[in-house]
């Protein structure tokens, strides 16, 4: 950290976020000395890192012709966050929900959209068409930048509002940093289930099979490939039969013991970067930076569920043990040319993979505590998630004069040009995901365990997927500004386009085990070689009789381009607008893999031949967008005041997984999702109202007023579905709105302190036509909480080496999906997240940080009528890092 006064030191800050309490913001302390003395004193410029950082940060929010909200990634690193999801957490009117996707004024990801430097990302999520933001490393951001307000640059799906996350640029001098750290959650005090790891894919002689039997591996089938015209098969060849099926069941990993305990390892992070930038000549430079990062974390996360109906005799528990392990590589490039010309390229890759085992524990209406039977299910889950991006992004400026032409009249100050184009790939492997249902006997006097056994039927499932995305963006934007006497501004122009493509494949094999099946003892002993090797044991591998073989394509193709202009009157009056129009088109067509006939090809066929047809869809028009800005600096005191109104007219497209008729499972809180095939396109009207006051010494407070209009609003609502999960889809209600407040602020205070923090305000309806389902037909939008609060108390030493932050977020209870007749709604309870990060910087270039999240250790809990359906253990999880860089 530079040397500076003890007095400066005092006004270093580490956010430009929001104040909650700002009494006598515009009186700040260092005004009044200035009063009480009677002298002018000069403005002091500060030159500390984190103050020029915030300020840069401010005054792109003050430049922004539509409301915006931008953090940088000195903000992040002061708040302690390791990557973009909690980072976003602290921007007014944003709640991050299962610590992956943000919720814009209390819209559902579904209602905003993420791009990188502008150009859009598939999201190697399975249960999530947005990609989950704790997956971006805030080791490779610049900054983030979260429009609230539509513009004509931003894409027309746009419902709560646009992140446009910015990666690191290549540096100006030499760079060169090693981060190490290490981890613990007080919920890892008792050991932990056991995670598989990866088990491989679909063995080989299955997928072997499907092709010589056709789709069909059950032994009667087999009979017919392997003895075809011989009538009745004699009972040898049955037995054959039976014998090839059961070696294909012995091909399946069946290593699934989750349940014995291991202690849990304290987690672990580390990454390196190391980048320069070299003088090619008077008016060449290239650059590179690369960096590369790895980390795991374990966990436990227990889980308590019970029904509305019954909660006092259905009920169950989730013992859960996560293993996270994350993998960063990141390769940038650049070349600029007379600091008016660059090229630069940005690669990164970004390895997940969460394995799970999931032990549940309970009663049902078929297995009853009165009766000592207990439902019992064993889960085991590895999901191993890619994203590979590949730009390349130019930036030009072209000024008179330059080539020796002298075409540009005297008042356009420039031609500036910019272009990308985007790669991106997202995968999505679940290589064996295992689920076994059973059931334990208890004494019903004392409750011991007296025996294990898995159910008959189809219980014992080994399921296989693989999801990949591929995403090619380009467009390019084409801006001249302007100035006179009394006007400057700006018109611009653009084109984009876009071209997704999805396969989704999955098998599921099953074990069904029959009436004369041996089915006593843990998974593990009952599907052992010697077991399944005995052909008397009733027991059969099945590929059809599941929920999981739902398969499918989809392609999605987009074209835009936009007009926009930016005016500014006499520095005061300043008037914006653009017109963008926006051609999408996607197919969806379904997969039968296990259909060798063709059949399913050929009804596929008829049915995109049905005008009713709900394969794919086409959708094309005009989206407007305006904002009129007063600008009056000195207004109250302040150093910069502004006052907009907004208004922009947008959409929200189901996207794919809401769209396809396919079944999945959300492993954050182990529901069944399906995707409905008649949801409609809702279209949004926004109007906002944002004043912002910007004081000297860097006090500031803006408050805004929002209100939108949403036709055919997407929900997410309960559907009927087994006992022993819940089945969530979606539907779209007739009109919703959503209305509110916004208060943001910072204050500095004596002593190297400093309050920030933000409040929303705010409330929603939504109306359901009267065919529909749900028990309550007006109600709030899923997701929409009445109120968000963060708070940050900050401190910077006098001599610069110590640096602490207490954060506090709260976000107030909000719909988790609607209830079906006659279950009301349910909703997620108020978390109360308290948080404490404190640096230490004994040397120049050294630093260590202690991060301690959920201080109160707080529950994540769901309820209908007051009545807690899910409880989620989520602990306190302390972490170290310890930095050096040159």
């Amino acid at each position: 950290m530079n040397q500076i006064t003890n007095w400066q030191r005092k006004k270093l800050f580490l956010a430009v976020a929001v104040a909650l309490t700002v009494v006598g913001i515009g009186n700040s302390p260092q005004a009044s000395a200035q009063q009480e003395s009677g002298q002018q004193i000069e403005e002091i410029v500060v030159s500390g890192q984190l103050r020029n950082a915030a300020r840069e940060i401010m005054n792109e929010r003050i430049d922004q012709p539509f409301a915006a909200e931008v953090i940088g990634i000195d903000q992040i690193s002061a708040a302690g966050d390791s990557d973009m999801g909690s980072a976003l957490r602290r921007v007014t009117g944003l709640s991050l929900v299962d610590s992956k996707f943000v919720y814009v004024r209390g819209l559902g990801e579904r209602y905003s959209s993420a791009t990188i430097n502008q150009a859009e990302i598939p999201s190697p999520e399975l249960s999530r068409n947005v990609i989950p933001l704790d997956l971006i490393p805030a080791s490779i951001l610049d900054s983030v930048k979260v429009s609230k307000a539509y513009s004509a640059d931003q894409p027309a799906a746009f419902g709560g509002g646009n992140i446009n996350i910015r990666t690191r640029g290549v540096p100006s001098g030499p760079v060169f940093s090693v981060q190490l750290g290490s981890g613990w959650n007080t919920e890892n005090s008792e050991d932990g289930l056991n995670t598989l790891g990866d088990q491989g894919g679909l063995p080989a002689p299955i997928a072997q099979a499907l092709n010589t039997y056709q789709g069909d591996v059950s032994p009667g089938n087999i009979v017919r490939f392997e003895s075809p015209g011989t009538g009745s098969p004699t009972l040898e060849q049955q037995q054959e039969a039976v014998s090839i099926n059961r070696d294909l069941a012995l091909s399946l990993n069946r290593d699934i013991g989750i349940e014995q305990r291991r202690s849990i390892k304290p987690d672990y992070s580390g990454s390196v970067a190391a980048g320069n930038t070299w003088d090619i000549g008077p008016d060449l430079a290239v650059g590179v930076l690369a960096s590369l990062g790895q980390s795991r974390q374990t966990v436990n996360s227990d889980q308590f569920e019970r029904s509305f109906t019954n909660p006092e005799q259905e009920f169950r528990t989730l013992k859960r043990s996560f293993q996270t392990d994350n993998t960063m590589a990141a390769f940038n490039f650049s070349a600029s040319y007379m600091d008016r010309h660059t090229i630069r390229t940005n690669s990164y890759l970004l390895q997940n993979d969460e394995d799970q085992a999931n032990l549940s524990q309970g009663f049902n209406p078929d297995f009853q505590e009165d009766n000592g039977v207990q439902r019992r299910i064993n889960v085991a889950r590895l999901e191993k998630r890619e994203l590979l991006l590949n730009q390349l992004i130019g930036e030009h400026s072209f000024e008179d004069g330059d080539y020796g032409l002298n075409l540009l009249p005297n008042f356009v100050q420039a031609v500036n040009l910019s272009w990308f184009y985007s790669d991106a790939q997202a995968s999505t492997e679940l290589p064996n995901a295992s689920s076994v249902q059973g059931s334990n006997t208890l004494d019903t006097t004392t409750g011991e365990l007296l025996r294990t056994q898995v159910d008959t039927g189809t219980s014992v499932q080994f399921s296989f997927l693989d999801l990949e995305d591929t995403v090619e963006t380009s467009g390019y934007t084409v801006e001249v500004p302007f100035l006179t006497d009394r006007l400057m501004g700006s018109v611009s122009g653009g084109y984009t386009q876009s071209r997704k493509g999805r396969e989704y494949l999955g098998y599921t094999a099953n074990l069904i085990s029959g009436p004369l099946a041996n089915r006593t003892g843990l998974p593990t002993e009952v599907l052992q070689d010697s077991r399944l090797s005995d052909l008397s044991n009733d027991i059969q591998l099945d590929v059809r009789n599941n929920f999981g073989t739902e398969s499918y394509v989809a392609g999605e193709k987009k074209m835009s381009s936009f007009g926009a202009f930016d005016v500014t009157l006499d520095q005061t009056w300043r008037v914006s607008g653009g017109l963008r129009w926006e051609d999408f088109k996607r197919g969806v067509l379904p997969l039968d893999l296990l259909d060798y006939s063709g059949a399913s090809i050929a009804a596929l066929g008829n049915s995109l031949q049905n005008p009713e047809q709900t394969l794919g869809f086409q959708d094309d028009g005009f989206y407007p967008a305006a904002a009129f800005t007063y600008i009056g600096d000195g207004f109250l005191n302040t150093e910069n005041f502004q006052l907009r109104l907004g208004y922009g007219r947008t959409v929200v497209r189901p996207d794919l997984r809401e769209f396809a008729d396919v079944q999945f499972i959300d492993p954050t809180l182990n529901n069944r999702v399906q995707g409905n095939p008649n949801l409609v396109i809702a279209e949004i009207d926004h109007f906002d109202l944002r004043s912002e006051f910007f004081f000297p010494f860097g006090d500031s407070i803006t408050a805004s007023l929002f209100y939108k209009d949403i036709a055919n609003p997407i929900e997410q609502v309960e559907r009927p579905g087994p006992q022993d999960a819940r089945l969530l889809s979606f539907e779209n209600a007739e009109s919703g709105q959503i209305y509110g407040l916004e208060l943001e602020g910072l204050k500095l205070l004596p002593w190297g302190l400093f309050v920030s923090g933000n409040v929303v305000l705010s409330d929603s309806e939504l109306s359901f036509s009267a065919a529909s389902s749900q028990t309550n037909q007006n109600r709030r939008l899923s997701g929409h909480s009445k109120y968000v609060v963060n708070t940050q108390l900050g401190f910077d030493s006098d001599d610069g080496r110590h640096a602490a932050s207490l954060l506090y977020n709260v976000f107030g209870d909000r719909i988790f999906f609607g209830g079906r007749e006659p279950t009301p709604d349910a909703f997620e309870k108020p978390f109360h997240s308290l948080d404490l990060v404190y640096t230490y910087y004994p040397f120049d270039g050294v630093s260590a940080k202690l991060r301690v999240k959920n201080l109160l250790n707080s529950t994540q809990r769901f309820e209908q009528n007051d009545i807690t359906i899910i409880e989620v253990q989520r602990g306190t999880r302390v972490q170290f890092d310890l930095q050096w860089q040159l």
